[in-house]
């Protein structure tokens, strides 16, 4: 008889997809608004970086809301909610006649939405169906964010050249709601409320040796689990270092991912390249962050995730050492291929490392609040790469800065071992 595939792959499908088009429209193509917008309006880029930026402080602001929200009611419901309101912001965007207005609309309304709609309830949801092989479900998931970099942001270019930004983002809207609200229905909360348990494991295999992943498929190998074994709540994930460590380290490298994001469309039309060839560019950065999403994704369920995620933090650095020297396309080329697969691989390790370390009871909430340390990154590295830009000239000391601070994530992370949570009979004496 022929075996089912286990219905958490069927959640790792539907998020994924839903990931790919959230981020591909929502992130991977702002830099394609980025020129047309600001000359437009006359705004200055540190002020149309400031959009971004807002986005992320919004992120930050709702996240612990939202990781409430997904513990209490379910991840299909914030789903359903965000798609609703970021299709509604996306249409609303061609009302934008002022800088403010383009901060309410995108960076708070849309903002709102695609915070209950992508990674959060995506992550919480799936660290319920899957244990053993955790960090390749992440993996594959995070997959989709990159898939939607390569095709949103050449397509957004194409359409901004062809009828316009308002025009485009109209499309993105009604896309959203017609794509995501179908999707949102294939997940379910819990492996038990369908008689499943995670990974699809039968009752009688709770005693047969973990293995899982492609790799352990291949060479037999057992999963590291490097956690501590227990289900932590919110105080206690808050009393530990590691829960900071690991703070720390996402904000480093969350700096340079939002400068590359919001940035690099406009470096590379500065340095004379085309719109639409410099859209492909940031769509072959998220299509070659797929190797390393998938990589490190499948070798975390068999490796100390920290030492994994020293490796990529190391090449996104390099990366941007590469890109501030850049004069040529080959070391364009070599930035995509360093920062790419660099930044991929920390992907999937993000919820997988807070999983391990803090187990699945209180996860939502755990990630609710680390997502803001990461958020405020994501608002101040645009603003200061573009307030640079403004008053040198260059994205040279930018990229520099942002750079170094990767190296910065990696000796973090470094020092995010997993603690061993206090039996209450301790913490009673």
């Amino acid at each position: 008889m022929k075996q089912k595939i286990f219905y958490g792959w069927w959640i790792v499908l539907a998020t994924n997809i839903i990931c790919m088009f959230g981020y591909g429209t929502w992130l991977y193509s702002f830099g394609v608004f980025f020129k047309p917008m600001s000359e437009e309006f006359g705004w200055t880029r540190a002020m149309t970086s400031g959009a971004y930026a807002l986005r992320s402080v919004e992120g930050g602001i709702a996240s612990p809301i939202v990781g409430w929200a997904v513990d209490k009611y379910g991840s299909r419901r914030l789903i359903l909610i965000g798609a609703v309101i970021a299709g509604a912001a996306f249409v609303m965007m061609p009302l934008v006649n002022s800088l403010m207005g383009f901060y309410l609309i995108y960076g708070i309304v849309l903002s709102a939405g695609m915070s209950a709609m992508l990674y959060l309830p995506a992550w919480t949801v799936i660290a319920k169906w899957f244990d053993r092989r955790l960090s390749m479900a992440m993996a594959i998931l995070s997959v989709g964010a990159g898939v939607g970099g390569l095709i949103c942001a050449p397509l957004a270019a194409v359409m901004v050249t062809q009828f316009g930004w308002r025009s485009a983002f109209v499309v993105m809207g009604v896309f959203i709601w017609c794509v995501v609200i179908p999707l949102a229905f294939v997940v379910r909360e819990r492996p038990e409320d369908m008689g499943l348990r995670p990974d699809g494991d039968v009752p009688s295999s709770a005693s047969a040796p973990a293995r899982g992943g492609l790799l352990a498929f291949a060479s037999g190998m057992a999963p590291v689990r490097g956690g501590t074994g227990a289900d932590y709540t919110l105080g206690e994930a808050l009393r530990s270092s590691s829960f900071w460590f690991i703070a720390m380290a996402f904000f480093f490298q969350g700096m340079a991912h939002s400068t590359v994001t919001v940035h690099t469309i406009p470096a590379l039309t500065d340095a004379g390249i085309p719109v639409e060839t410099a859209a492909i560019s940031i769509g072959l950065l998220t299509l070659v962050s797929i190797i390393g999403r998938l990589v490190f994704g499948v070798l975390g369920d068999h490796l100390d995730k920290r030492y994994l995620f020293m490796v990529s933090y190391t090449m996104m650095g390099l990366g941007m050492l590469v890109l501030m020297k850049a004069d040529s396309m080959a070391l364009v080329w070599l930035f995509i291929f360093l920062f790419g697969v660099g930044f991929g691989g920390n992907i999937p390790l993000m919820p997988a490392i807070r999983a391990e370390y803090f187990g699945r009871r209180a996860l939502g909430k755990i990630q609710g609040v680390m997502n803001p340390v990461m958020m405020v990154a994501g608002a101040v590295g645009p603003i200061l790469a573009g307030h640079l830009f403004d008053t040198t000239g260059t994205y040279r000391v930018a990229f520099l800065i942002t750079g170094v601070m990767t190296f910065l994530a990696a000796g973090a992370i470094f020092f995010a071992r997993p603690g061993q949570k206090p039996h209450p009979a301790t913490l009673a004496g």
